[in-house]
């Protein structure tokens, strides 16, 4: 364990948690875990290629949502922007016409 916690990172990657190395560990080098299973993972032997292919494409399906709800705050973003802009603009005519109000009432 040691010696992945060790291991160089790739630019661009983020260093692997203690608890991410020791699930890995676990995962290759104990064929059956009760650790693995009262946490709620499932040891290398109970893997099924369609587990692994459901939890992918789950994986897949968040992170498409994710990407989704990213895009949408950004438009979002964007858009407050505008209106903020637009409320700033209507706010300076609004007070330039109160302004020669005040200067027309004077006179």
């Amino acid at each position: 364990m040691e010696k992945r916690k060790d291991a160089s990172v790739l630019e661009g990657e983020e260093p692997k948690s203690v608890i991410e190395i020791v699930e890995e560990v676990l995962k290759t080098e104990v064929k059956q875990s009760t650790f693995l299973r009262n946490v709620g993972l499932k040891s290398s032997s109970y893997n099924s290629g369609k587990g692994n292919a459901a939890v992918a494409a789950h994986v897949r399906d968040l992170e498409q949502k994710l990407e989704r709800s990213e895009l949408q705050a950004e438009v979002m973003q964007e858009e407050m922007a505008a209106i903020k802009m637009k409320a700033e603009e209507y706010e300076d005519a609004r007070n330039k016409e109160l302004e020669l109000l005040r200067k027309k009432s004077q006179e």
